[in-house]
């Protein structure tokens, strides 16, 4: 019997095994009871049967069951137990409204969905507010706390990059409502632009990734905004020592439309400007981000509900100087950042089959313009790079039967990239003149893609995930065309937990290219061309999970191997930008290889909570040209990495919260003998005295690129959150004031090492010294929640 003959017994199998009994559907969406917000991940079961469900990134639910009366459970975190008897005859669209009112530290309902029974492995949801408890440097931050699961990596001291399972940042997808953004930090990547107050859902993918998702081969994280409060107007505000923050939402119209709209500002040039006025005489410097979000929430009737959502945000440097003295006036201004807009259309056709349609556009841009003036002369430098994309996908849900369920869709989205340009105008002596320097024509780009997933459950003990991805990217006339196969399986041991395989293959048709040595920092996006391929990524993995104590604690324990293949690096000492295609400023067909075991035990109810991961890993690359074409390892390879978190809750309006992280050193380059190069100055010798060579300096000797580890790292951050009540004209607001410690025991880490050479007639003629990272470092923010 050939595959494809197979795979249609089975489908035929399931299909007449689920119709030949008399069963309904019971289907509907699970809402928060005072707001009306749709809740994500809210577990759903019919008792007296095996059928429990989790609701979809919509908050839908459905559930087959026999005819007859039930009772139905649901349960989500921070909310009471929602029980209810159903008199299931027919088909019936039911909506669960949970009331709010059990806080997370208290909860103590039983799991209906446990982690053994869980279809997936490498991913973990964390909710929004043990994000907002975490003590952070700054504020409270997405990615941070994705730091401290076990596979990810923070990269440099207190940033807010993610490096997962070996990959580099842009080999991440980050989707926003669905929609990809291009960059994701602010302040040198110190902060995220996710901000916390309007996510209600945050899930990090690291392997098993399902079909829908594609185009970055090291992680996935999808986040998902809130709709709007549907009854009445609520809000918020903060303010910090170096930013602020407001929230609004509330309904347009009673329980039928919503809205949502949040902003966020650092304050920073506001401080350092007249500083370094002082300072500096004459100079000054400032620097800002804002965050922009936006969401309307619109249900036309029980089957049809529409969303419009925007993010907008920039980081802003600026400087100048100016002497009246001399004539002299300069100023430069760098900005980047992203826009977003995503339009979508939610339908229920039958209890069975919903459907999401998105039409999403998403720009990143970068900038800088340097402009000067002294006497007769004057001029701008001004550089740009940037990304746009503009497309529109379709995704369908199919709960064909209590054991079978299917996802599949399709999209398309059209690219223009920047490579970047620099123009120069200079006017002197009233004579102008306006050049362009190291320009690249717009390239344009077509990706195309399709998917089907298939959720079978053969046997109670045993349930898959089978799909695969088609992709096609275009190109400069190339086409790219990519078959990405998604397999998942989990085998439930019942008491003994769960086993759990995975295999993955992920295509990344575009490519960020880093440029640290210029003024500052640059990210340019750049897709695939005929010279360039897209990256390639496969996975393996296998995991074991439990649960302990009624679902009060979570065990896991995964172990990957990770394959990458046609990378690209920036050549070493190359211009940013030039009149040579970028291709030849990259080195290619890179191999990158990451092995290792993760370790979780996680505990999310009661007073105390929190989690322990522990990460063993290996993590190289290869280039032809890099360290004579043999491995080494990657920048930020770490071999031991822990982490451990811890909540509790001292009072009714007084909770504390710890976080201690442990690493071995990352890698580094540093040469470790010095001598004295000569050159042949005399070719041809005419007496015994002539000189033939002749020192031309010093020249330094390197084992290899990242031989080199530095001392480990390790930190302690502490964070406390008073919160009261405040009743005003019959008005409840909460007021809390929240403190906390970065780097509590101010622990002197090694971000990088560097040598002093001294005279040599010196007892230590070199010495190494070592640069540390952040200090102790206090915070304290202000907020009210009305």
């Amino acid at each position: 019997m050939t595959i494809k003959r197979s795979l249609a017994f089975l489908f035929l199998f399931f299909s007449l095994f689920s119709f030949a009994q008399e069963r309904v559907t019971l289907s509907g969406l699970v809402k928060d009871k005072t707001t009306g917000e749709p809740l994500i991940g809210a577990n759903i079961i019919l008792l007296g049967s095996n059928n429990g469900i989790s609701s979809d990134s919509y908050g839908f639910y459905s559930l087959e069951a026999k005819k007859t009366s039930t009772l139905l459970k649901a349960s989500f975190i921070g909310y009471k137990p929602f029980e209810e008897e159903i008199d299931l005859k027919t088909s019936l669209h039911f909506d669960i409204l949970l009331e709010p009112g059990i806080e997370l530290e208290e909860v103590q309902v039983n799991a209906l969905k446990k982690i053994e029974d869980r279809l997936e492995l490498g991913a973990v949801e964390i909710p929004v507010k043990q994000i907002k408890n975490m003590p952070m440097f700054g504020e409270p931050d997405v990615l941070k706390t994705m730091q401290l699961l076990p596979g990810v990596q923070a990269g440099s001291e207190g940033r807010s990059g993610l490096y997962v399972r070996g990959g580099s940042p842009d080999q991440n997808l980050f989707m926003l409502d669905g929609t990809s953004l291009y960059y994701v930090n602010h302040l040198g990547g110190f902060v995220s632009v996710f901000h916390p107050d309007i996510l209600k859902n945050v899930k990090l993918y690291k392997g098993g990734y399902p079909a829908r998702f594609g185009g970055r081969l090291s992680s996935v994280v999808d986040l998902r905004m809130k709709e709007g409060n549907k009854k009445e107007l609520h809000g918020s505000y903060g303010i910090g020592l170096i930013s602020g923050d407001i929230t609004l939402e509330g309904p347009i119209k009673t329980d039928k439309t919503s809205f949502i709209v949040s902003a966020r500002r650092v304050w920073l040039d506001i401080l350092s400007r007249p500083i370094t006025r002082v300072a500096f005489q004459g100079a000054t410097l400032g620097y800002n981000f804002y965050d922009i979000y936006g969401k309307i929430s619109h249900e036309v009737d029980a089957f049809n509900r529409l969303y419009i959502s925007f993010y907008g945000g920039d980081d802003k440097l600026g400087t100048s100087f100016k002497d009246t003295e001399d004539d002299i006036n300069s100023k430069t201004k760098y900005i980047w950042g992203n826009i977003q807009s995503t339009l979508r259309w939610n339908r229920v056709y039958t209890p069975k089959v919903n459907s999401d349609v998105t039409l999403f556009y998403t720009r990143y841009r970068y900038s800088n313009n340097i402009s000067y003036s002294t006497g007769a002369a004057e001029g701008y430098n001004k550089y740009f790079t940037g990304v746009h994309d503009l497309g529109l996908k379709a995704d369908y849900n199919w709960y064909v039967s209590e054991n079978y369920k299917q996802r599949f869709g399709a999209g398309f989205s059209k690219n223009w990239f920047k490579p970047g340009q620099i123009n120069v105008e200079n006017t002197d002596d009233n004579i102008k003149t306006d050049t362009l320097i190291g320009t690249q024509n717009q390239i344009q780009a077509l990706n195309a893609y399709i998917y089907s997933e298939h959720e079978i459950v053969p046997f109670k003990w045993w349930n898959f995930n089978a799909g695969v991805r088609l992709a096609n990217y275009r190109t400069e006339s190339k086409h790219y065309f990519s078959i990405e196969p998604r397999f998942l399986s989990v085998f439930n041991l019942n008491k003994l937990g769960a086993l759990k395989l995975a295999y993955t293959k992920m295509v990344q048709p575009v490519h960020m290219l880093t440029y640290s040595g210029s003024t500052f920092p640059i990210d340019i996006w750049l897709p695939s061309t005929p010279e360039i391929p897209p990256g390639i990524a496969t996975q393996y993995s296998i995991g074991y999970s439990k649960t302990f104590a009624e679902g009060t604690y979570e065990l896991s324990l995964e172990v990957y191997d990770k394959q990458m293949k046609q990378l690209v690096e920036v050549k070493g000492g190359v211009p940013l930008v030039s009149t040579n295609s970028w291709e030849q400023n990259v080195e290619q067909n890179g191999i990158g290889n990451s092995r290792g075991i993760e370790f979780l035990l996680r505990k999310s109810t009661g007073k105390n909570t929190g989690w322990i991961s522990y990460t063993l890993s290996k993590s190289d690359r290869e280039f032809e040209n890099i360290n004579n074409g043999k491995p080494y390892p990657f920048n930020y390879d770490r071999r031991h990495d822990i982490s451990i978190v811890f909540h509790r809750k001292l009072k009714e309006n007084i909770d504390f919260s710890a976080t201690w992280i442990y690493g071995t050193g990352y890698p580094t380059t540093l040469h470790n003998g010095v001598y004295l190069a000569v050159e042949n100055i005399n070719h041809t010798v005419d007496s015994p005295s002539d000189p033939i060579f002749q020192t031309s300096g010093e020249a330094y000797l390197y084992p290899g690129k990242n031989w080199l580890r530095m001392s480990a790292y390790h930190r302690l951050d502490l964070g406390f959150n008073f919160r009261k009540n405040i009743n005003k004209k019959g008005k409840t607001s909460e007021r809390t004031w929240t403190v906390g410690v970065y780097n509590a025991y101010n622990r002197q880490n090694a971000v990088a090492y560097y040598y002093e050479h001294r005279n040599q007639d010196s007892d230590n003629p070199i010495v190494l010294y070592q640069q540390s990272g952040f200090p102790f470092i206090p915070t304290i923010k202000y907020s009210v929640k009305f």
